[in-house]
């Protein structure tokens, strides 16, 4: 049996979604290790979210990542990039997609800001102490702050400011509303 992919042909074009990657890296593993509290009854805690829109023929990916691809004109921070570019640079196999609203306008506003490694930092000390909610808001978007900033509903059920909210709190308010994600496509591999 193959990898499970995203299934971008299961999509509805009309709609937004947001993306959750399940990443496996060091990094990855510290994030999933912080931030376990924020969806204490969830299987998988989300390391990465991203959200996703489709646009003058095809879908686009609105993420904020630490990471960029030069070589491909993929810049690090506040971007948006084609899914044909985001296939090549990404794991699929990593990665669910759920319905979520996002405002376009949000989307777009905010890329080319920079990305906020300062908040990752309070994210992880907030953790250990327990006090999410009380850390300041420092420069830069990562990535979970940039897809709160473009939906009204999450930062209202938590009751938190946008840098305060983590991919597991998303993983968490999928869960407990019974948002279920889009099946993924079965490839060989």
């Amino acid at each position: 049996m193959g990898a499970k992919m995203v299934n971008f042909e299961a999509l509805d074009k009309r709609q937004t979604y947001i993306g959750l990657q399940y990443g496996t890296s060091f990094i990855a593993k510290q994030i999933k290790k912080y931030s376990k509290e924020y969806a204490p009854n969830s299987t998988e805690i989300p390391t990465h979210v991203m959200g996703l829109k489709y646009r003058y023929g095809t879908w686009w990916i609105f993420e904020s990542h630490a990471k960029g691809f030069k070589n491909l004109g993929i810049p690090a921070g506040v971007r948006r990039i084609k899914r044909e570019l985001w296939e090549q640079v990404e794991n699929q196999s990593e990665f669910a997609i759920f319905p979520m609203k996002l405002s376009i306008k949000r989307l777009e506003d905010y890329i080319g800001q920079t990305y906020g490694t300062g908040d990752i930092k309070s994210l992880m000390k907030a953790s250990i102490f327990h006090n999410n909610g009380k850390q300041k808001d420092r420069q830069g978007l990562i990535c979970s702050e940039y897809m709160a900033l473009c939906n009204d509903d999450i930062c209202k059920y938590y009751d938190l400011p946008a840098h305060c909210i983590t991919p597991a709190h998303f993983q968490n308010y999928f869960d407990s509303k019974g948002i279920k994600e889009v099946e993924r496509e079965n490839t060989r591999g």
